[in-house]
C-alpha cells in the first residue's frame, strides 16, 4: 500500500435521504420502479454470460488446462446473481450471516485461480500457500469470499507492478480457551507500506490513504466489520517492504 505523506481527508458519510428512504447513486435519488428495472436490466446480461460460460465449459473439457475459465466465469455470474438478490430485498438492515462449517481448503482452491487471473493481468506475480489439511472454519461463504476479494484488490491496486502478492493460511490457538483453534489467512504483499500515521484509520469508513486510487475507502472497513461478525476480526501489519492483512476465523 502506499505511504501517503500526510493524511487524507476523511470523507464524512453522506447523510441518509430524508423522507423517501430511497437509494441514492452518485446524487440521483431512485424510485423503487427505477430501481427494480435497473435490477431487472443488469439481470440479463448475467444471464446471458451465464449461458455462454456453461457453452464454454463445453468447448474446453474438464482435461483442457483452460476448463476453469468457463467455470469460474459461471460461479462469478452465480455470486453477482446473488448480490443482486440481496439489494431487492435490502431494507436498510444488513441480512444475517448465515455461520456455518466450511471447507476453507475447498473455498480457496476453487477462488484462488481468479485471484492468481486478477494479479496476474494487473503484473503482478501471485503463491498461495495452504497447510497439507486444514479444520473446517466457522464462517458465512459470501461473507468470507467479499472479505478476501477486498484484500487481493487491495494488494493488487496498491503495488507497483511488477509486484509480488501472496495468500497464506496457517493455524494457531486462541489464547481464550484450551480447545479451540483459529486459522489465519494472511494476503500480504511487497508494495511500499502504510504510513505509521494512517495505520489507526485504515479501517475506517471513507478513509483512504491515496485519493489517486479508485474507490470509496469501504473496504477494508467492511471487510473487518464482516471478520468481527462471524467471529473473528481482522488486522494489519506493515512496513517499507509492504503490508499484510491477517484474517482470524475460529475452527468449526
Amino acid at each position: 500500500m502506499p505511504r501517503a505523506r500526510k493524511v487524507a481527508e476523511h470523507h464524512p458519510e453522506p447523510e441518509p435521504v430524508c423522507g423517501a428512504g430511497e437509494p441514492k447513486v452518485k446524487g440521483v435519488t431512485l424510485s423503487a420502479q427505477q430501481l427494480s428495472t435497473l435490477l431487472h436490466e443488469m439481470r440479463n446480461p448475467l444471464t446471458a454470460l451465464s449461458t455462454l460460460a456453461k457453452l464454454l465449459q463445453k468447448r474446453l473439457p474438464p482435461e483442457d488446462r483452460n476448463h476453469w475459465i468457463g467455470l469460474s466465469i459461471e460461479q462469478e455470474c452465480k455470486h453477482l446473481q446473488e448480490l443482486l438478490a440481496e439489494f431487492e430485498r435490502w431494507d436498510g438492515i444488513p441480512a444475517p450471516l448465515q455461520l456455518q462449517p466450511l471447507s476453507l481448503a475447498d473455498l480457496l482452491r476453487e477462488w484462488i485461480p481468479i485471484y492468481q487471473a486478477l494479479a496476474e493481468t494487473q503484473g503482478h506475480h501471485f503463491q498461495a500457500v495452504l497447510p497439507p489439511s486444514l479444520p473446517p472454519v466457522q464462517a458465512d461463504p459470501r461473507a468470507l469470499r467479499q472479505v478476501l476479494d477486498n484484500l487481493i484488490d487491495n494488494a493488487c491496486k496498491y503495488t507497483p507492478p511488477p509486484g509480488e502478492i501472496r495468500l497464506r493460511v496457517e493455524l494457531g490457538e486462541d489464547p481464550s480457551t484450551a480447545s479451540q483453534r483459529e486459522v489465519f489467512v494472511a494476503v500480504c504483499d511487497n508494495g511500499p507500506g502504510i504510513h505509521p500515521e494512517n495505520l489507526e484509520r485504515i479501517f475506517d469508513p471513507f478513509f483512504r490513504a491515496d485519493l489517486s486510487k479508485p474507490g470509496q475507502g469501504l473496504g477494508l472497513a467492511i471487510s473487518r466489520d464482516l471478520a468481527t461478525r462471524m467471529g473473528g476480526d481482522l488486522q494489519v501489519e506493515s512496513s517499507p517492504q509492504g503490508s499484510c492483512f491477517r484474517l482470524r476465523l475460529l475452527t468449526g
